[in-house]
């Protein structure tokens, strides 16, 4: 690298630098810096800022440096069924020029790429396909067959001489939409793109989610009839044979004899009310993927876009409506649909704004809050899982860029989280050492408490985790959930008093029922009745005198399970609770996820037949109605779980049926969760897994029978290993 690039790195790595700070960071003598830096700022490379006196030292503010306005450019594509568009952008996002071409070929690509750059330097270049993409090569899809088995990134770098990103286009178009458009300011959204295909953009807690193997978002290929229309998946009846703008104009065209356009169908929908149906109905199909999600991710907004979506036309009215009739009443009334703001070039802009997030020289463009935070925890998360670790080692793991992984270090040193120390004995490297970090464990105790369906739990552990001792206490359920959680701290309380303890520094419990993330309270019509308008925290902090949280039950197994259980050292993970209490919990890239309003993963509410038995929310024909002890009546004995799976265990051939058909009922309605959220494992915990594999099998058959080809692929499903323990595990985890 020669030194005017080592000057121009050293500014974008910073942002903005002074010329001291250049001079660390190069290493290179003042004279040859200052030197440098003239040059560059005669040729506008560099720009020079004057800084703002701050009081901290006496003298002549010192001047920053930024990139100038020839100091290069990024770049953002988009390839769809109709065409290729690229866009270059200085680096304050200003687009300088736009190219489009008919043709979806990477070579139209390649040549639009380098009309727009005309010769100047890329700092970062994204381009956006509206197709799955896994480990860089393009899955097979409706919409760009012809790309399928390419890796473009590759192919590119190799044309163009610089890196190119790839995405699906439907994440570009959230990013979008995010930082420009109708989704400005919000933490979870659930974005759609219905245009040729249907693909799904997933924003959970502040961050765009990709999937274990990059896939996420894949509803196109949610299954809604299995004797449907074959999907060039493979799948019969997928979403996108029903409900995608080809399907819908084909039914228009035959409809009035006449090619119907999308424009025109938009038109038609305003004043024909055969039209206006066929849109409603499409919409309430989509409306149908859309309540499960809202029921099982819980975001805040949905956004849709897509030729035939207009704010207040008939399809966004069909997606609302069926949002209202099949999601939880909570979720639903907390959730807005909405049309897109920015159109077409939704993707575009997205593109382009991720080049610049991506472009530390970017004005204006910095990790956000979130973003800075779930870096963080995967440092933190990382170190804890395998203990001490070169700093290299982190920067490759989390692969994360090596200046980031050591400002985050600085920070989390300075925060006494963490500590530099010896690498581990043996261990030795050629070359210069990396310095080694781990967790600071500091004194302490932590409670973990659990409200079970058969009682309350209370274990105490250190700060590390490790538990330390443990009770269990039996306790029926009552018409008001106050007084089991309040046992449930007391029984922690007495086993501090019985083993002559001291210094508990927090507590979280694990409840079933959903727990706002932000306020700490059940709902106002809470999941169950007994457990609504209060906080759990504060009821476990009076009793105990520290600082408290509360978490839903499966939410707290997911991480228990992910950190000390079954899915160890995996990212994307989906727990499922399997028995009458049925429930889900998200891991999302190493984050236990709660949703919008804490509703995240309430599989046992999903509707799969709406003429079924009655459940306890209001709904009929709800997935935990089916798992109930009353479904299993007809095998003999009372109606009692206990009766089921001594039934099963004792190797009855029906009972054992019945226990793999419902593993297989669960897999098939959590099929299009997996399709949006490619999780890499899928962690089965319940009493059902008690009598044996079956259950988990009838998942596993049903998951990768159903689920979209490149996210069944990457799946795993594996049997939980920490039993009842786990959210009580997980709770402990939560405080950690």
């Amino acid at each position: 690298m020669q030194h005017r690039d080592l000057i121009l790195a050293a500014v974008r790595e910073a942002g903005r630098a002074g010329r001291t700070e250049l001079v660390r960071r190069t290493g290179m003598a003042r004279a040859t810096v200052n030197a440098l830096v003239t040059e560059l700022l005669d040729e506008d490379v560099l720009a020079e800022e004057e800084a703002s006196a701050d009081g901290g030292r006496p003298g002549r503010p010192a001047r920053s440096l930024t990139l100038g306005a020839n100091a290069g450019v990024v770049v953002g594509a988009v390839v769809a069924a109709s065409g290729v568009r690229v866009a270059a952008a200085d680096l304050t996002g200003q687009i300088l020029a736009e190219r489009d071409a008919g043709e979806a070929t990477l070579d139209a690509l390649a040549t639009l790429i380098a009309e727009v750059v005309a010769g100047r330097r890329v700092w970062a270049a994204m381009a956006g396909l509206s197709a799955p993409i896994a480990g860089g090569v393009v899955q097979p899809s409706s919409v760009l067959p012809g790309w399928a088995g390419l890796h473009p990134a590759a192919l590119l770098k190799e044309r163009l001489g610089y890196p190119v990103g790839i995405r699906n286009d439907a994440d570009l178009a959230l990013i979008g939409e995010l930082r420009h458009g109708v989704a400005d300011g919000r933490r979870d959204v659930l974005y759609l793109r219905i245009a040729t295909g249907i693909g799904c953009g997933l924003l959970l807690d502040g961050v765009v989610q990709h999937g274990a193997s990059g896939v996420a978002g894949e509803i196109g290929h949610v299954q809604v009839d299995e004797t449907g229309t074959l999907c060039r998946c493979g799948n019969r009846g997928c979403l996108e044979t029903i409900a995608s703008p080809r399907e819908i104009l084909a039914s228009l065209t035959e409809m009035y004899g006449e090619e119907v356009t999308a424009v025109r169908a938009v038109q038609l929908a305003a004043n024909d009310a055969i039209a206006e149906r066929v849109l409603a109905d499409a919409g309430r199909m989509i409306g149908r993927v859309v309540a499960d999600l809202a029921n099982t991710v819980n975001p805040a907004l949905v956004v849709l876009d897509g030729p035939l979506i207009t704010e207040h036309g008939p399809l966004v009215a069909g997606v609302a409506d069926s949002v209202r009739r099949y999601a939880q009443p909570e979720v639903a009334e907390s959730l807005e649909v909405r049309a897109g703001e920015l159109g077409d070039r939704a993707a575009l802009i997205g593109a382009v704004t991720a080049a610049l997030h991506g472009t530390a020289v970017a004005r204006g463009v910095s990790a956000t809050t979130h973003e800075r935070d779930h870096r963080r925890d995967a440092v933190l998360d990382l170190l804890r899982r395998r203990g001490v670790l070169p700093r290299s080692d982190i920067a490759r793991v989390t692969r994360l860029p090596r200046s980031a992984v050591a400002d985050l270090l600085d920070t989390l040193v300075t925060d006494q989280l963490v500590e530099q120390c010896d690498p581990p004995p043996g261990e030795g490297r050629s070359g210069r050492p990396s310095p080694h970090f781990r967790v600071v464990t500091a004194p302490g105790l932590l409670a973990g408490l659990a409200v079970r369906p058969d009682g309350v739990q209370a274990i105490i552990t250190d700060m590390a985790g490790t538990r330390l001792h443990s009770a269990f206490q039996p306790q029926p359920m009552s018409l008001s959930g106050q007084p089991p959680i309040r046992t449930a701290a007391e029984l922690a309380r007495s086993l501090l008093a019985e083993h002559g303890l001291s210094g508990l520094k927090a507590a979280a419990v694990s409840v079933p029922s959903p727990v706002h993330p932000r306020t700490g309270l059940f709902g106002p019509r809470g999941v169950l009745p007994m457990f609504a308008g209060f906080s759990p925290a504060e009821q476990v902090a009076e009793v105990l005198g520290v600082p408290a949280t509360a978490g839903n039950n499966a939410h707290l197994a997911a991480l228990g399970e992910t950190r000390r259980g079954a899915a160890r050292d995996a990212r994307d993970v989906l727990y499922l609770r399997a028995d009458q209490y049925t429930g889900g919990g998200i891991l999302a890239g190493g984050r236990m996820y709660r949703g919008a309003i804490g509703y995240a993963g309430e599989v046992g509410h999903l509707n799969v037949r709406e003429v079924g038995p009655l459940c306890i929310c209001g709904s009929r024909g709800c997935l935990s109605t089916y798992l109930s002890p009353r479904y299993f009546l007809p095998l003999g004995g009372p109606p009692s779980e206990e009766r089921f799976l001594q039934l099963v265990a004792a190797g009855d051939r029906p009972a054992q049926r019945a226990l793999l058909d419902a593993g297989r009922l669960i897999g098939r309605t959590v099929a299009p969760l997996c399709n949006a959220l490619n999780p890499q494992v899928v962690v089965v915990g319940g009493r059902f897994i008690e009598a044996g594999p079956h259950v988990v099998d009838g998942i596993r058959e049903s998951l990768h029978r159903h689920c979209a080809p490149a996210a069944a692929a990457a799946l795993t499903v594996r049997p939980a290993e920490l039993g009842a323990d786990a959210e009580i595990i997980g709770a402990v985890e939560s405080l950690i």
